[in-house]
């Protein structure tokens, strides 16, 4: 039965995302909104739970989501602020600290230490979605709908998605040698080189503008991404989401629990489904930005 629950939650998540970035830029940025209040709401009870402090677990997961407000904004340029939206990240982070002064904890450095490293760890790899929804090599036309792009967006998913997939079943199949056993005992060198595999496949496909036609989809704008280029983006983010992964489970292991929740059945948490993401996100920001350069070079 819990195989049951874990399959159906996983298809409703799938379903969900790619739904969500399909129908445009603010069904992107409802469903993400809700996504960074739940992982940190998630991360900030977790730290509760070990009883070092008391963080208030709506107010600083409401201060991720101004982020990835102030992110998306500036990265629409909806609004002639410009980058000065970030006056409102700015004015939440001031009172976050003068805010520590008058705490009543007995160690409200701590919290301030807890507070940050939500922000940093979770709300600011998360903000970045929006930098690789509107990022073109193409330079943009000016219209919010027009420069949304969600076709590296759900390469993104697809190759984190297919990169667990392909390492669950080397692993089950092959996997003798722990990958990182002090961390994760059931992760393996065999599973980890499977995802590695199966996600340079799914960058080959990914070159083919068929393969976005089926969702309806214009590769044109990507068309300088090479066979290469999508090869080396799905080894990149098969890397750094499988340390994703790690990490989540370093800091949970940290505090003694094994799930960050039970909101999704079968699978626990939000924190939980989406670990992977809070690494690879960065890291697949910094290699379009770099096969940008490139390409105009």
């Amino acid at each position: 039965m819990s195989l049951l629950y874990r399959t159906l939650t996983g298809i409703v998540i799938v379903g969900a995302i790619i739904t969500c970035i399909l129908c445009g830029p603010y069904s992107f940025l409802a469903l993400f909104s809700l996504l960074i209040f739940g992982v940190l709401y998630e991360f900030y009870n977790l730290i509760n739970v070990s009883r070092e402090v008391h963080i208030t677990r709506w107010m600083h997961s409401l201060g991720g989501v101004i982020m990835f407000v102030c992110f998306f904004i500036q990265a629409t340029h909806i609004s002639e602020l410009g980058n000065y939206i970030f006056i409102f990240d700015l004015i939440y982070l001031m009172a976050m600290f003068i805010s520590r002064l008058y705490s009543k904890q007995q160690n409200p450095l701590r919290e301030l230490a807890y507070i940050i490293l939500g922000q940093i760890y979770i709300a600011l790899p998360l903000s970045l979605l929006n930098s690789i929804a509107f990022h073109s090599i193409v330079v943009p036309v000016g219209n919010i709908y027009d420069d949304y792009n969600p076709i590296l967006l759900l390469a993104l998913f697809f190759f984190l998605w297919i990169n667990d997939t392909g390492a669950f079943l080397t692993g089950v199949l092959f996997g003798r040698h722990r990958l990182f056993e002090r961390v994760s005992p059931k992760k393996s060198w065999e599973g980890f080189f499977g995802g590695m595999i199966f996600n340079a496949l799914l960058g080959l496909a990914f070159y083919q503008a068929s393969f976005w036609g089926f969702f309806g989809q214009d590769l044109h704008e990507l068309t300088h991404y090479s066979r290469l280029d999508w090869v080396g983006l799905g080894v990149m983010i098969s890397i750094f989401g499988t340390f994703g992964d790690l990490v989540e489970s370093f800091v949970k292991r940290g505090v003694g629990v094994k799930d960050s929740g039970h909101i999704l059945p079968g699978h626990g948490g939000l924190w939980d489904r989406f670990d992977s993401l809070l690494l690879a996100t960065p890291a697949m920001f910094i290699y379009i930005v770099l096969i940008g350069l490139l390409k105009n070079m």
